[in-house]
């Protein structure tokens, strides 16, 4: 279960480097960023939450 504490800051620097190399201005990186971080995170939750109900 710790370990998934380590997805939350490693989804947010994933995010913000893909953004920032795709993009030049601050405000577009920040952003794209953060719907990007979003996504994962929910994308990651539901994947957690699949393999959860199947696993019991």
């Amino acid at each position: 279960m710790p370990s998934l504490f380590y997805a939350v800051p490693l989804a947010a620097v994933i995010s913000l480097v893909y953004c920032s190399t795709r993009y030049e201005l601050p405000a577009r990186i920040y952003q794209t960023s953060t719907v990007m971080f979003v996504k994962t995170i929910i994308g990651l939750a539901m994947l957690y939450g699949v393999l959860w109900y199947f696993s019991s």
